[in-house]
């Protein structure tokens, strides 16, 4: 039978006890080395004790120091698919800002569903992680809610306040405006965009597609949904691409780089060119623009950047703005039309 203090293996697990009889020091002079207040104690005790810790291979209790601290060491994260390059992206960024901070990043999937979301996040929560990030499925009402349980959550992806939660966003509007005003600017008329959700007007990204053609003194460009997918872009492009040449779109802006793909192929399966018949500006900016062909001319999220403050938000929230909006960076190449 294995007591308290074993591992699942049968082996005893190591204490601080083990680790300052083997160094003959007391076991408070080996908190005050492990905690990182070795200036207690000289530099000679401080070695013996580390060498004492390697030698037992000393692991300390994430329970244990729960119990003292307050604080597991572990933050979470539920985004939508982790599949998608993009959150694939931006969690490995995260997972190195933890790691920098001494965390350990837990990562879970909602599938784009509130139910599960909301799942995760109560399991997350049971786990005492420090703080929980969310790309939300929940609409504003529920995420509020969170708010009203005493969560530390930030939300990723939200440009705008939601009770007491930090928000952490690329600039949707700004880089939504400029993309648009972009393909504007190459003289097309009859731009496409390709959304995932349900088209509302207050989003941020259709905000901004409609802002610029309004400053133009044009109709905004029609706003399909497609879903954040490869396959709900390439049947909505196939679609669009049966209209008569003078009614088919002569731009698309795909609002995912997933969604830019699968608009590619059926660009490509019609026999049209891009640019020269239907210029295509994705958004993300994840490694996959770059082995399309043409390459993608994108509008880059800053990953490293969004990250970087959404540790900051879950970690020294007393430091940091309710809000957060990170500037996208229009990457050109060839699809969109420019040499």
């Amino acid at each position: 039978m294995t007591t308290p203090a074993s591992s699942a293996s049968g082996r005893k697990r190591t204490t601080r006890t083990d680790v300052a009889r083997l160094a003959g020091v007391s076991t408070a002079t080996v908190s005050y080395v492990l905690n990182g207040d070795a200036n207690r104690v000289s530099p000679e005790t401080a070695r013996r004790v580390l060498d004492a810790a390697e030698k037992l291979d000393y692991r300390p209790s994430i329970i244990a120091r729960a119990l003292k601290t307050g604080k597991t060491g572990m933050l979470g994260i539920v985004v939508p698919d982790i599949t998608n390059p993009y959150f694939g992206e931006l969690v490995e960024q995260l997972e190195r800002g933890a790691t920098e901070y001494g965390h350990s990043l837990v990562v879970n999937l909602s599938h784009g569903l509130a139910d599960i979301e909301r799942t995760r996040v109560e399991e997350l929560s049971d786990r005492n992680v420090d703080a929980i990030f969310l790309s939300p499925a929940q609409n504003d009402a529920e995420l509020g809610a969170l708010t009203r349980q005493g969560k530390h959550i930030v939300i990723l992806d939200h440009t705008s306040p939601i009770g007491d939660m930090k928000c952490v966003s690329t600039d949707f509007y700004q880089a939504s405006y400029d993309i648009a005003a972009h393909l504007l600017g190459h003289g097309r008329r009859r731009a496409a965009m390709l959304f995932g959700d349900e088209a509302a007007l207050s989003d941020q990204r259709v905000m901004g597609w409609t802002q610029a053609h309004r400053d133009l003194g044009l109709p905004a460009g029609p706003v399909y949904q497609s879903d954040f997918t490869r396959e709900g872009a390439y049947q909505i492009t196939v679609n669009l691409l049966t209209r008569p040449a003078q009614e088919r779109p002569d731009a698309i802006f795909a609002a995912s780089d997933l969604e830019a793909l699968g608009a590619l192929r059926a660009i490509h399966e019609a026999g049209l060119r891009v640019p020269e018949d239907i210029a295509l500006i994705s958004f993300d900016g994840t490694a996959e623009t770059l082995y399309t062909w043409p390459q993608l001319t994108t509008m880059q999220q800053d990953t490293m950047q969004i990250a970087r403050c959404a540790i900051d938000a879950a970690l020294r929230p007393d430091t940091t703005p309710d809000v957060q909006l990170v500037p996208a960076k229009l990457i050109i190449r060839r699809s969109c039309g420019c040499r």
